[in-house]
């Protein structure tokens, strides 16, 4: 083997095993509502360099409908208000491929935190039957979302899984995680936690009605 591609693959296999460790670390139950439980940890966030801490919010709730409702409400953009806190601006761009869109978000947030907004890259897989993973990213673009003056960019990579685990009921697990912002975490705690089960709760009102 020559030595420079010795070298890749010692980085490649370097990679993959934080990648797996990183896999390995535990969340923490930090909230409880009903159906809804909020879990926390602290990882790397993707592809930073340096490697920044950043904390992952794992979802995971119920709801009684179908996995295909589950996903039509994610990309119905005449209904995301009714589920979302704080968002004042939000636009959906449809792909030719039909398993991907484009989404664009802007968020009114109470003082002292400063207005924020993201613009992010969906994609949809079929895991197996009766099983749907959306994942999203932030990505760059100038001309659908060119940054404002005064609003935070978010950088946010995450999930949603949707598994049918009856005809009537559905198991939803949303994943997050953001590139921390320079604001004490006494501050953001309660409002992260407050906000994504708020979020859900209205979420799975919809699909329930």
């Amino acid at each position: 083997m020559h030595t420079s591609s010795a070298v890749l693959l010692s980085i490649a296999m370097v990679c993959q095993t934080a990648v797996q460790a990183q896999e390995k670390e535990k969340y923490a139950l930090v909230k409880r509502e009903g159906v809804i439980s909020i879990y926390e940890r602290w990882i790397t966030f993707p592809a930073s360099n340096p490697p920044v801490k950043a904390r992952e919010i794992k979802g995971e709730f119920f709801y009684h409908n179908t996995i295909y409702a589950g996903l039509r409400l994610l990309r119905n953009e005449s209904k995301v208000m009714q589920w979302q806190n704080h968002l004042s601006e939000f636009k959906i761009y449809p792909e030719r491929d039909t398993t991907m869109w484009l989404e664009y978000s802007y968020h009114d947030i109470p003082w002292p935190v400063s207005d924020q907004d993201h613009f992010m890259e969906y994609k949809l897989t079929a895991k197996r039957p009766g099983m749907l993973l959306i994942t999203f990213k932030s990505k760059a673009n100038k001309t659908l979302a060119p940054e404002r003056d005064g609003v935070t960019r978010l950088e946010l990579a995450g999930s949603w899984t949707l598994e049918q685990v009856s005809p009537g009921k559905v198991k939803a697990t949303y994943k997050v995680i953001s590139r921390p912002l320079d604001i004490p975490k006494i501050f953001t705690d309660p409002i992260v936690r407050n906000n994504i089960v708020t979020t859900i709760d209205a979420f799975i009102g919809l699909l329930e009605k």
